[in-house]
């Protein structure tokens, strides 16, 4: 991709954005999500991507009035992307999947109303939401070797993966529950990253990237 416009479609942002992505070594990407929820650093590759095939009205920018990455095109906002990241565990969790403040669902329609208050005030032709989930595979090895290398919600990944038998499973679950949210919302795309191993602990990773459709959200008492 040489450039892209502000008027971007569902499946080529979904597509550049794995492009930029895939731009990170897939063990880099791996320590990344070993080591911490990594929204921002993705967002910064996501952002150095779109800076380097933007064209010459657009500019590219991080935290523009709250929201994590703009495209705007003479100050106007044209693209807004938010994002957020989860692990497999929590999706497949009823209680962090809706319960709560620090619940999945709160941060998706968090990011919504923001997105929709901008909208509301000047106007956007796109906006997009990414999700991450991603499963560190400790299950197997030592608490101390674990702690060693500094697994991030090690016990999370651990009860995820023993409570549905396996990665595979417990990444197929956690993806599918997220879908069904995401359906709810507007149209979606899914794609598994190209994850390596952090020391000895492979991860899986997927992104999704939603495009809201919703009109209107109630706050919640």
């Amino acid at each position: 991709m040489t450039e892209f416009k502000s008027d971007i479609d569902l499946d080529s942002m979904m597509n550049l954005m794995v492009a930029a992505i895939s731009e990170i070594d897939p063990d880099d990407l791996a320590f990344l999500f070993a080591t911490g929820k990594s929204e921002l650093e993705v967002r910064n590759q996501i952002a150095l991507y779109l800076n380097r095939h933007s064209q010459g009205d657009q500019v590219v920018t991080r935290e523009w009035h709250r929201h994590d990455l703009a495209v705007l095109e003479f100050g106007n906002p044209m693209i807004l992307v938010e994002g957020k990241s989860w692990i497999h565990a929590d999706a497949v969790s009823p209680s962090k999947m809706y319960a709560g403040k620090r619940s999945i669902i709160n941060g998706l329609e968090t990011d919504i109303k923001k997105m929709q208050h901008t909208d509301d005030d000047r106007g956007i032709v796109n906006q997009f939401i990414t999700m991450m989930l991603f499963t560190v595979d400790v299950h197997g090895s030592s608490k101390k070797r674990v702690q060693e290398a500094a697994i991030t919600y090690a016990d999370s990944h651990k009860r995820g993966i023993k409570s549905h038998k396996n990665v595979t499973e417990l990444s197929s679950r956690g993806r599918r529950a997220l879908s069904d949210l995401l359906e709810n919302y507007g149209m979606f795309k899914w794609a598994t990253l190209e994850t390596g191993s952090f020391h000895e602990f492979k991860v899986t990773a997927d992104l999704f990237l939603l495009q809201p459709e919703v009109t209107f959200i109630s706050d919640k008492s």
